[in-house]
């Protein structure tokens, strides 16, 4: 248990009144090709360093993250009227649980995301607030001209979880998968991916940093997982086509962005005591401080929003 420092506190208050900042480096998220014909979906979660006890899992770049409660504009480049629907569809599901609201915008007006559709620009998407920095920073790689669609609802769940700034969950400081080398090497240099040893160490083995990153548990029914082929790992451990939020994934975001429809909304500091510097608080732990709740991670407190007036 760690007693808590007031001066780090006091001062996450002030920092929690600003915009978050983008880090100098921008991110953007690229996905693979489908995994011997499975569709492709992946994992990405927010705000929690290491809270051991929490019940949400996941994993998720902090300064990428909106404000809470904010408005997000989102535009559309191009594309029919009814991919554009879907689009916005199935964009709600994050809607339902997360603090956060899309606006569909005009193509023609200032927008925070910015969606192509380009059939041979792959899947990707900019990761959180790096999006307005771009003008163009998600591509959905579906056009409405009889091609094909697999996996266009979980595709675009899974890219508007990296545009919320969440990350690829096989990439979980704790995920623990056992890698056969040699074998997803050997899959991923093949077309269409093509990459080098160097990409796919970058983008299938290696982990998150644990000091620049929130994560938990790993959560291998996220929606931000890729799917992995029994093959690719040295223990026959696989994850099938995650297709749908997962139950942790509705409970992660709800707590990056506290206060959603379908998570009790309200006021978010209702149960919660204020602060007792005679205290000493583990992991977990919540507490009010001027207005504010802070939840005690590992090494610091992260603050999850304003009390409801």
């Amino acid at each position: 248990m760690k007693k808590l420092n007031l001066t780090k506190l006091v001062l996450a208050t002030a920092v929690s009144l600003l915009l978050y900042n983008c880090e100098s480096n921008s991110e953007e998220i690229v996905e693979v090709a489908p995994v011997a014909g499975v569709e492709v979906v992946s994992m990405c979660l927010s705000d929690v360093k290491n809270a051991e006890g929490d019940k949400a899992r996941g994993v998720s770049t902090p300064t990428k993250h909106w404000v809470n409660g904010q408005t997000i504009r989102v535009k559309f480049l191009n594309g029919t009227t009814r991919f554009q629907s879907k689009v916005k569809e199935y964009a709600s599901e994050w809607e339902k649980y997360a603090n956060i609201k899309f606006q569909w915008v005009s193509s023609n007006s200032q927008a925070d995301i910015k969606i192509k559709f380009d059939a041979n620009g792959g899947h990707w998407s900019n990761l959180g607030t790096d999006s307005k920095d771009y003008s163009h920073s998600m591509n959905l790689g579906y056009e409405d001209n009889g091609s094909s669609t697999y996996g266009f609802r979980s595709t675009t769940i899974h890219e508007f979880g990296h545009a919320l700034g969440l990350n690829h969950e096989h990439r979980n400081p704790n995920a623990g998968i056992k890698w056969n080398k040699p074998v997803v090497y050997n899959y991923y240099a093949a077309p269409p991916n093509n990459w080098s040893k160097a990409t796919v160490d970058s983008n299938i083995f290696a982990q998150l940093d644990r000091n620049s990153s929130n994560y938990s548990q790993y959560d291998p029914k996220s929606i931000m997982h890729y799917p992995v082929n029994a093959s690719h790992t040295l223990d026959g451990f696989s994850v099938g086509n995650n297709n749908k939020l997962s139950a942790i994934d509705k409970e992660y975001i709800s707590e990056v962005y506290p206060g959603g429809a379908n998570t009790g909304g309200g006021n978010i500091c209702k149960g919660v005591a204020n602060y007792n510097g005679n205290i000493s608080y583990s992991v977990g732990d919540k507490v009010i401080f001027k207005g504010y709740v802070f939840k005690r991670t590992r090494n610091d407190w992260t603050n999850l929003g304003a009390c409801a007036n």
